[in-house]
């Protein structure tokens, strides 16, 4: 960004101000009880980060519920000048506090605007994403995203963008805050349950719609196939993301909107990805605008076409992301998660695996498998233990353990302990627990509360 252009904590407030002077009757932010306009956001935010006080360039931790009071919360860290971190609501406090403590260290000129964790081997560690402003359109609109209509300001006049997924997650919170600053409305539910929401779309219309694979299976086993299609009837765009979509899911999910509205997004924290709809007739997908993405060989050196290699991604449009503690980077530096994929020769991108080391994918939710493993030899009856992810048909992949004890422990202590101590997509859903003097524990399914 040139120094001459105004700093990307000004532009969101300027935003957020303009959006409550021009069109503060319209609907900003819709959850399970609560509706906010506009003008409502602004006042509501205003009066919190006087409480707050000023936080330039601080990155502030906020429990990243579902609701009209977390954007009120984040609202008000952008307006103290600050960079709000969502974490899952979930977060053990000696996480939380660690996690802010060290996303605070350092200073940055790309001035960013969100921070959120990412998984670095086997780890979490704070990125924080600055340069290009999010009041920018590009990424919005390459996704159907922040497209208002040109009359009206509530009822007909709002353009609903639900989302399903939790905002701690990456995707959700940075699509549903571009939305919100480009002057649309963000709908959600504090809690996904299928028939809540298919009650809650039919209400809305919402035009734009956000689901993980695993909350498409579940809408698709959890309630009544014409409920659901009357439900997104209304969609121009049913985006799915965070996670690989099972082939069978999307295929019913296909019977039941068609197949230009289906879409699919790939990309990560650290760089901006592709887009594609479902009636395009070509595998794989194109970057978006102002993105480069590109694939490598062990070498590092770009792969053949057709060849499998690591995928790497750039960003032409000025976005940068970093890891706090790290100096800030060019927006063209190249950038990695691990995933593998391939490019053919149009420049169209398959993903061919996410299982990168030391992380999983447990229903969307990004895992630190070395956090994990850190979690559970600490319980002091552990001798040692072995943490490993497993193929699972509902969340794509679950936690597994295997371990050895000082004295016996039952499924249940140790399932008690990692509810105080883990996350719910961090905790264990399969166990074989070996003890002295007790018969070997085996648990093939434990139930998971995500």
């Amino acid at each position: 960004m040139p120094p001459s252009s105004p700093s990307t904590t000004l532009q969101i407030c300027d935003a957020l101000e303009a959006h409550a002077r021009e069109r503060g009757d319209r609907l900003a932010v819709i959850d399970a009880t609560t509706a906010l306009t506009f003008a409502q956001l602004w006042q509501q935010a205003r009066a919190r980060a006087a409480l707050l006080g000023p936080r330039p360039g601080r990155v502030c931790a906020v429990s990243a519920t579902s609701t009209g009071a977390f954007f009120t919360d984040v609202a008000a860290i952008w307006l103290a000048g600050g960079v709000p971190m969502p974490l899952d609501p979930a977060t053990p406090p000696p996480l939380r506090t660690a996690m802010t403590r060290r996303a605070s260290t350092g200073t940055h000129t790309c001035q960013p605007w969100k921070a959120v964790l990412s998984v670095v081997g086997g780890t979490y560690r704070p990125l924080v994403t600055g340069g290009e402003p999010p009041t920018v359109a590009r990424k919005a609109h390459a996704v159907g995203l922040g497209r208002l209509p040109n009359s009206g300001s509530t009822g007909g006049g709002r353009t609903v963008a639900m989302f399903a997924s939790p905002m701690h997650l990456n995707g959700p919170f940075e699509f549903a805050a571009r939305h919100l600053l480009l002057g649309g409305t963000v709908a959600m539910l504090n809690r996904f349950e299928p028939r809540a929401w298919v009650q809650l779309a039919a209400a809305l219309e919402p035009s734009w719609v956000f689901l993980a694979p695993i909350q498409i299976r579940r809408l698709l086993d959890g309630t009544d196939p014409h409920d659901l299609r009357t439900a997104l009837t209304s969609a121009k765009t049913l985006m799915h993301s965070a996670a690989p979509c099972p082939p069978e899911v999307r295929a019913r999910l296909l019977k039941l909107v068609d197949a230009h509205v289906v879409a699919e997004f790939y990309g990560a924290a650290e760089y901006d990805g592709t887009f594609a709809r479902a009636d395009e007739n070509h595998p794989g997908a194109r970057p978006i605008p102002g993105a480069l993405l590109r694939v490598v060989d062990a070498t590092g050196s770009p792969a053949p076409g057709g060849q499998i290699g690591v995928i790497e991604g750039a960003s032409t449009a000025g976005m940068v992301c970093h890891y706090a503690g790290q100096p800030c980077t060019a927006a063209d530096a190249w950038r990695t998660v691990g995933d593998h994929g391939t490019l053919d020769s149009t420049g169209r991108l398959t993903v061919t695996s996410v299982d990168t080391t030391g992380r999983a994918i447990v229903g969307g939710v990004n895992v630190a498998l070395g956090r994990v493993h850190a979690v559970i030899a600490a319980h002091p009856d552990v001798r040692s233990c072995q943490v490993v992810p497993i193929p699972d048909d509902t969340y794509g992949r679950v936690i597994s353990v295997r371990l050895t004890t000082f004295r016996p422990l039952t499924a249940e202590a140790l399932h008690a302990y990692c509810a105080t101590h883990l996350r719910p997509a961090e905790r264990p859903r399969h166990l074989h627990i070996n003890a002295p003097d007790q018969p070997t524990v085996e648990e093939t399914d434990h139930a998971l509360s995500m």
